[in-house]
């Protein structure tokens, strides 16, 4: 069984969204759907870690290979800050600190998230090098107070993916700033796809 952090409540219902393409692998949106002016939460995102017989063999380190408190909540900030200004502020919305403040609130996921080695690093480990610095699915829903869901997304994502094509080697030695840069850089891009597929 893959590991798993603490899982939010999930929206009540899905029913009449309409898919929309764009550069994401699912987007579907309530038709009319209007932030402006709306409050929104990001609630904590609830990762699924890659098991390790998916993952095959793996070198040293690999249980340690899950976010603790500290990483977590890093995450959760730029998650949260990545889609208040790729997302909502073109769209007149702001981002809350509390659900109870809330007109709308997002539900985030990541599973089958793998990292090539611990983010916790010792002395006693490896280098490490990879073609990026994380995998795995994020999706999202986005529902109203009274938990209807007014938008849906998934997409599979593989975390530093624009510096490995940019490279001649494609290989990188991973390393916590890599990592936090490359979820920074791709959480805004994958959010800037989702804002692009509701526009056309």
């Amino acid at each position: 069984m893959p590991a798993t952090t603490a899982q939010p409540r999930a929206p009540a219902s899905a029913s009449g969204l309409v898919a929309r393409g764009g550069g994401l692998d699912q987007v579907a949106v309530a038709t009319g759907l209007n932030l402006n002016g709306a409050a929104v939460y990001v609630a904590p995102i609830a990762i699924s870690y890659r098991s390790p017989a998916a993952a095959g063999t793996q070198p040293l380190g690999f249980r340690n290979r899950t976010l603790d408190a500290d990483a977590l909540a890093r995450l959760n900030d730029t998650v949260a800050q990545a889609f208040a200004e790729r997302f909502l502020a073109p769209r007149g919305a702001r981002l809350v600190s509390s659900a109870d403040a809330a007109d709308y609130t997002l539900h985030l996921r990541l599973d089958d998230f793998f990292l090539p080695a611990p983010l916790q690093q010792t002395t006693r480990l490896r280098e490490v090098f990879s073609e990026h610095t994380a995998y795995g699915t994020l999706s999202g829903s986005l529902s109203d107070s009274r938990g209807r869901v007014a938008l849906q997304f998934r997409d599979r994502r593989e975390f530093g993916e624009s510096f490995a094509n940019l490279s001649s080697d494609r290989l990188k030695l991973f390393s916590p700033p890599a990592f936090w840069a490359d979820m920074r850089t791709d959480l805004r891009r994958a959010f800037s796809s989702l804002d692009r597929s509701l526009r056309y």
